[in-house]
């Protein structure tokens, strides 16, 4: 389960960028050729880290150690670009203090903005997404919100509760869940979605 969702939020997050990122290129080849070869060269870069995710990431079934570290938090500033690179405008607060962080309460944290941002990018017409990971003396907050109303409404039955709809918020949850915290979600007041989580940052699962 824990491969299975790794190897979800690197594919969800990266081939989706990469699939926006493709169409500005796209769109501007003829009126505007630098903003195309920016996208391109966001694609590209976005496919290198992706194919470097998955070895690391399949090395474990075969019984081998991982031949990258864990996502840190220091990493967001380049998950950020991807994403602006796309279309999508992303402000980022960090304020997590000089101590460190567990190294699996730091991954869950970019695990969990990693997906709430493949979400505004797959999901919603947003054109801006605030991005704050903030810590007390006890837990870490991680909250991301968007600004636009959802990109289409499918049909879903009544009885599919819309927490349950897809895999990513239910990864998103499962992960929290895993060191201890939780993740509430659902939409704003006005138009928009919003992701916040807690985690524990004393006597976190290792």
């Amino acid at each position: 389960m824990r491969v299975a969702r790794e190897i979800h939020d690197i594919l969800a997050h990266t081939v989706s960028a990469m699939t926006v990122q493709a169409g500005v290129a796209l769109d501007a080849l003829d009126a505007a050729p630098e903003v195309s070869r920016q996208a391109m060269t966001q694609v590209r870069a976005s496919g290198k880290e992706a194919v470097r995710e998955l070895r690391a990431t399949l090395s474990v079934l075969r019984a081998a150690e991982s031949t990258a570290p864990a996502p840190r938090l220091d990493q967001l500033d380049e998950l950020v670009a991807g994403v602006e690179a796309g279309g999508v405008r992303v402000s980022l607060r960090r304020d997590t203090g000089d101590a460190a962080l567990p190294a699996v309460v730091e991954a869950t944290a970019y695990r969990i903005v990693q997906e709430a941002l493949t979400n505004v990018v797959k999901h919603s017409a947003a054109r801006h997404a605030a991005v704050s990971v903030t810590r007390d003396a006890t837990r870490l907050t991680v909250e991301v919100v968007d600004d636009g109303p959802p990109a289409q409404q499918p049909a879903v039955p009544p009885a599919v509760p819309p927490a349950d709809r897809g895999f990513g918020l239910i990864g998103m949850r499962e992960r929290a869940v895993a060191v201890g915290g939780g993740v509430t979600y659902g939409p704003v007041p006005g138009g928009g979605f919003r992701v916040r989580a807690e985690l524990p940052t004393e006597g976190a699962a290792s």
